[in-house]
């Protein structure tokens, strides 16, 4: 008997060159993709939390504006008092140095 040898295709060089290039350049791609969306969650926390507390302020304003000091001279003594550190004639004002709020 005799045997039927066949010829092997070889594929070209070049295109396993570029397949391996091409798989190469997604695999860099997929990454720094996702260090991009990873930054950008962080970055997305960041900016809910400074949202939250925003939202935090606006409800004390809105408290102090539409709340029961309606008077605007209630009002101009509680910002003397919380932002200006001021007090009343005769008043003692103690202050937490432990550091515990």
């Amino acid at each position: 008997m005799r045997e039927v040898k066949t010829k092997k295709k070889k594929g070209s060089l070049l295109l396993k060159i570029a397949i391996v290039c091409f798989a190469a350049f997604l695999l860099m791609m997929f990454v720094s993709q996702f260090f991009q969306i990873s930054k950008k969650s962080a970055e997305l926390k960041a900016l809910k939390e400074e949202l939250r507390l925003q939202q935090l302020i606006n409800e004390e304003l809105r408290y102090d504006l539409e709340g029961e000091d309606t008077g605007t001279d209630d009002y101009a003594e509680k910002v003397a008092r919380r932002e200006l550190d001021y007090v009343k004639p005769g008043e003692r004002v103690f202050y937490n140095i432990g550091g515990n709020d």
